[in-house]
C-alpha cells in the first residue's frame, strides 16, 4: 500500500455473530463500500467470524487485521479490552474465550428475571429472537424492550434499566481485565482498550498499563476533539499505541459506512507493532 499521510480506517465493529445487526457478509460489502484501508472485526467475546467466514475476508488480505473485543469487570465496572492481531484459533485465548455464550445467556436471563421484578413485562424468548447467533448482549434486551413500547430507543433503555449502575445491570463477566489482557499479550497480539470514556475506564488506565496494556483506542465515535486530544497525549506519555475505530454495529444516520479518517503518522505505531506497513 502506497504511504498516504490520511487512512480511512475503522478497527472496531460487530456483526451479528455478537451484537451487531449486520450479517459477516453484509458488513463486509458496507466495509468494500466504505474503502477501508485497514479494519478489525471485534465481535464481543468470539472469534467466529475468522473461523466461519474466511471466504469473506481473503479479499481483503492484510487489510483486515484479526480482532476480538473481550468483556471484564474490574474496578467495579466494565471494561472492554480489544485484542489484535491474535490467532484465529478460539484456543490461542485459552479459556477467557471458553464458554463466553453460556455466560452472556445467564446473564440476560438474570437481567430479564430484574427488569421482571421491577415491573416491567418481557420474555427470555423475545430477547434471543434478537441473537439469532446465540450471542446475546444488552442491546439484544434493548431492542426487546423498544419493542414492547417500554422505552423509545437503545440509549433510553441503557439510561432507564440496563446501563452501569441502573437498576437491572448484571456484569456480563467476572473475567478480570488483567486476564484478558495477559491472555491477548501471550499469543502474539497487541491489547488495547476499547472507548476509554464509557464508564470511566480511562481512570484506570495505568493499572492496565502495569498489567500489560499495549493500546488505547484514542479516536472513536465517542469520543470528540477534546477527548481525543486528552487521550492521545496520555498514550504517547504511557508509551500506547493508538487506534481508532467507531464500535460500528449498524448503520445509522450519521455514521451509514464504518470508518473514519485518522492521520496515518499516529496509526504508525500499531501497524508497525503487527508486521504491517503504510
Amino acid at each position: 500500500m502506497a504511504r498516504r499521510s490520511v487512512l480511512r480506517v475503522d478497527l472496531h465493529m460487530h456483526t451479528t455473530l455478537s451484537d451487531g445487526a449486520l450479517t459477516p457478509s453484509d458488513l463486509m460489502s458496507a466495509v468494500a463500500k466504505a474503502g477501508l484501508d485497514y479494519f478489525s472485526v471485534t465481535d464481543h467475546d468470539t472469534l467466529a467470524f475468522y473461523a466461519k467466514h474466511g471466504d469473506l475476508a481473503a479479499p481483503f488480505g492484510t487489510r483486515l487485521i484479526t480482532g476480538v473485543e473481550v468483556s471484564t469487570f474490574g474496578a467495579d465496572r466494565e471494561i472492554h479490552i480489544l485484542g489484535y492481531g491474535i490467532p484465529r484459533d478460539p484456543r490461542a485465548l485459552g479459556d477467557v474465550l471458553l464458554d463466553r455464550a453460556g455466560l452472556r445467556r445467564t446473564r440476560a436471563r438474570r437481567i430479564v428475571e430484574r427488569l421482571n421484578a421491577l415491573g416491567v413485562e418481557l420474555t427470555m424468548e423475545e430477547v434471543e429472537a434478537r441473537a439469532p447467533a446465540g450471542m446475546i448482549g444488552r442491546p439484544h434486551i434493548a431492542d426487546a424492550l423498544v419493542q414492547r413500547g417500554v422505552v423509545r430507543d437503545r440509549g433510553d433503555a441503557f439510561e432507564r434499566y440496563i446501563g452501569s449502575h441502573r437498576p437491572a445491570f448484571i456484569p456480563s463477566t467476572t473475567l478480570a481485565p488483567e486476564r484478558a489482557i495477559a491472555a491477548i499479550n501471550a499469543c502474539g497480539g497487541v491489547s488495547v482498550l476499547a472507548h476509554p470514556t464509557r464508564n470511566r475506564a480511562e481512570d484506570v488506565l495505568e493499572e492496565l498499563v502495569a498489567a500489560g496494556l499495549q493500546g488505547v483506542e484514542v479516536y472513536s465515535s465517542r469520543h470528540d476533539a477534546v477527548d481525543a486530544a486528552r487521550l492521545k497525549e496520555k498514550a504517547r506519555a504511557l508509551n500506547l499505541v493508538l487506534t481508532a475505530g467507531t464500535d460500528f454495529h449498524r448503520p445509522q444516520e450519521t455514521t451509514p459506512y464504518p470508518g473514519r479518517e485518522v492521520d496515518a503518522e499516529d496509526l504508525a505505531p500499531f501497524l508497525a507493532r503487527l508486521g504491517a506497513t503504510l
